[in-house]
């Protein structure tokens, strides 16, 4: 397998692992509920972001679809 080959497929398995875990996320935790990670080497804490990447917004659901 390429080098290239390789490349987009370790970028996919990231992408579908990130949507699987804020699926869970979505699923069976409830905002502000935190879960702690190997003991207290990492925490997994629920929030929201209103707006897109980094808090940004734009104009309403339109806005969130772009």
């Amino acid at each position: 397998m390429s080098s290239g080959k390789k490349a987009i497929l370790l970028i996919l398995l990231i992408l579908v692992a990130d949507q699987a875990l804020k699926i869970w996320v979505k699923t069976h935790m409830v905002i502000g509920e935190d879960i702690h990670l190997f003991g207290n080497w990492g925490m997994l804490h629920f929030i929201e972001n209103n707006g897109m990447a980094f808090g940004m917004e734009m104009g309403g659901r339109p806005g969130k679809f772009i």
